[in-house]
């Protein structure tokens, strides 16, 4: 295979009808709730195999229904639905056949989330069949929930598919599965892991359906140590052999991605031969060793992305998460294609999906939060199917930019900048936005919350400090202990920089953020009191401590007791550390009025968290707003709830940074 990326080269493509051209409105004209509301369409259609037809989620009587179009005659049939639930992540098993679950989705909190399940139709609407229960029905009968994940298509006319559950595994410190062949009309499911090296936890397959590759964790005896060990086979009667074992703390665990159409040519990847980001490698099979580089980024890690083409038997290209999506081709094909769509839709990020002689596009831009098409490869028409949040039509957003600044150790820290739109770039009030995890990441993306603030006039500032994840493995370790710290200095020293080059107020800065970010707000009111107005903290960590000792939180296990404590300090030699950066300690520092929300069934961070932090605060005096969430966890399900909180976070804004803050000021 030609494995060269290809450059894309530019073409036209003729349009079938006018597209959305809308003239843009002023940002404050966007009612806030509209930032919040679920989208309009669910997902994005999904063409069967052969590309002949397109099954959409769509809105009927307030629920999403699944349909399927026949792209030849344009007839719509709607084959899934239920007054009481939403259709959600269809897949086709083969040109007739369908799969899907259920859920509650934004119309619930998190507490009454009991759908799931396994269901299968044809795209005529027959031969509907339940393969797994749900929750709910789990819970109302006492019948175990077996859940299973799908890996593939068994392919052709086949109506089976190839699936995963870990009943067997249970028990096993880090869960374990099994691979069976299961038939979707009848619900059977056949093993084909007798032959398991244990413990495993991801599953290749090759284009011939044999289970080819395993990847297990476990925990070494006495160190606590995760190791991870890959698995090759031949085929499916040759006995497995390791090809490869690393620790986990070490970052140099192995990604299997995915065999060539020779079903010889193992893809991975990782951080081999001691580079500090993650590439895609052929592994070479003859001395258990990544071979050749094939995809490599200067910022960011390659940890998956691999797209391969069933019908045309290629690896087509590869999709790179950096602070922009990134996408490179090997297949001129698609490379040509690419280009064609991105001059038909200039200043939009495209992407799409194709079978035979049809694509489904998906385009988003500063002022599209996405939109899809329809697009025929060989009439070369491009036709609008839904905008996914049509009340934002036509209004104008603001732009989500990258920006990079120097920490104080010199550490370069990526971030993103979204200025409100039509306003001049100077002294304008700030908005720390700090993410979760906190070994995560933001996205190149709307985001509700980013985008409302813009719109009312608040810069936003979204650090990717020391910690996070996709950048390298020495951004991410130089956050190792460093809660309260040199991550936190990372956050402050964002801040400075605007503040030096004059876009932002000095006096004027709030931090909000959640989980990790809610923590990293309260941690910034006690290090930097001066510097912040305000700060609002949902679901935060308010003692690091906690995190291991309260023993119905979700993070305990194996994961915490290895890298959790190399991460975030061990509760057995580090007290000292976890004292001097826990909030909770030095609530006496915090000036700034706060406020805190959090889920009354959040296992991640339990309540606990925010009420001790609360009753210390007003016992000494602090503005203190509280909000409990009923029935909602680690984080907002119900979209009333997240209408909620978005006027109830710009509001708190608004009073401390806002117009609302200098005019009362004026006033004073």
């Amino acid at each position: 295979m030609n494995r060269r990326i290809i450059p894309l080269l530019l073409s036209t493509i003729l349009l079938s009808t006018g597209l959305w051209g809308a003239s843009a409105r002023a940002d404050e004209s966007i009612p806030i709730a509209d930032f919040f509301k679920k989208a309009t369409f669910s997902g994005r259609p999904i063409l069967s195999p052969d590309g002949q037809s397109m099954a959409v989620l769509t809105p009927r009587n307030g629920r999403f229904v699944l349909a399927v179009i026949n792209l030849d005659t344009r007839a719509s049939t709607v084959v899934a639905s239920d007054p009481d639930w939403n259709v959600t992540n269809p897949m086709w098993v083969n040109n007739r056949r369908l799969v899907f679950s259920i859920t509650k989705g934004s119309e619930e909190v998190m507490e009454k989330q009991t759908g799931g399940g396994l269901f299968a139709v044809n795209s005529d609407g027959s031969a509907f069949r339940k393969l797994v229960i749900s929750v709910k029905e789990a819970m109302s009968t006492n019948m175990p929930y077996k859940p299973v994940s799908v890996l593939q298509r068994v392919g052709g006319d086949s109506n089976d598919l190839i699936v995963v559950n870990n009943e067997r595994g249970r028990d096993a410190d880090l869960g374990a599965s099994d691979v069976f062949r299961l038939d979707t009309t009848n619900g059977r499911m056949a093993l084909l892991t007798f032959n398991n090296p244990g413990a495993v936890s991801g599953w290749v397959l090759d284009h011939n359906n044999v289970i080819r590759v395993a990847s297990s964790m476990t925990v070494e005896p006495g160190s606590k140590r995760i190791i991870q060990k890959v698995y090759l086979r031949d085929d499916e009667k040759a006995p497995w052999k390791t090809i490869y074992q690393a620790y986990l703390d070490e970052g140099k665990e192995m990604t299997p991605l995915g065999f060539d159409f020779d079903n010889q040519t193992l893809f991975v990847a990782g951080r081999f031969n001691g580079r500090d980001k993650a590439g895609v490698h052929i592994w070479n099979s003859a001395n258990n060793t990544a071979g050749e580089l094939i995809a490599e980024h200067a910022e960011a890690d390659i940890s998956d992305g691999l797209i391969f083409d069933e019908a045309r038997k290629k690896v087509v290209g590869v999709a790179v998460n950096g602070m922009k999506p990134e996408m490179y081709y090997f297949d001129e094909d698609y490379a040509r294609l690419q280009a064609s769509l991105d001059a038909s839709l200039p200043n939009e990020r495209v992407n799409f999906q194709w079978r035979g002689n049809r694509a489904v596009v998906t385009t988003t831009g500063v002022n599209n939060v996405g939109k899809l098409y329809y697009f025929d490869t060989v009439k070369k028409t491009l036709e609008p199917l839904y905008s996914v949040k049509p009340e934002l039509d036509g209004k104008k957003l603001s732009e989500q930019t990258v920006i990079h600044y120097k920490a104080r150790d010199g550490l370069s820290i990526p971030a993103y900048l979204t200025l409100p739109e039509g306003r001049p770039a100077k002294a304008l009030p700030l908005v720390a936005y700090i993410h979760g995890g906190p070994h995560a990441r933001d996205a190149y993306t709307f985001d509700p919350i980013t985008q409302m603030l813009a719109s009312r006039g608040f810069a936003v500032l979204q650090p990717q400090f020391r910690m996070s994840t996709g950048f390298g493995w020495k951004h991410h370790t130089a956050g190792w202990k460093q809660w309260g710290l040199a991550m936190q200095d990372d956050i402050t020293d964002g801040i400075e920089d605007l503040v030096k080059q004059g876009v932002v107020d000095r006096n004027r800065v709030c931090i909000i953020g959640a989980s990790y970010g809610g923590y990293a707000t309260m941690y910034g009111l006690v290090k930097n009191p001066d510097l912040y107005k305000c700060g609002i903290n949902w679901v935060g960590v308010t003692d690091v401590k906690m995190l291991f000792t309260v023993n119905w939180s979700d993070v305990s296990g194996p994961v915490m007791d290895n890298i959790g404590t190399r991460m975030h300090g061990d509760p057995k030699t580090d007290e000292a550390y976890f004292r001097q950066v826990s909030a909770i300690d030095h609530a006496d520092k915090i000036k700034a009025p706060v406020l805190m929300a959090y889920g009354s069934e959040d296992r991640r961070v339990p309540l606990i968290h925010g009420e001790k932090m609360r009753d210390v605060l007003r016992k000494q005096g602090n503005t203190v707003e509280w909000m409990v969430m009923t029935g909602e966890g680690h984080g907002w399900s119900k979209e009333s709830n997240n209408i909620l909180w978005g006027e109830t976070v710009y509001r708190f804004i608004n009073r401390y940074i806002g117009p609302a803050a200098t005019t009362a000021t004026a006033q004073k």
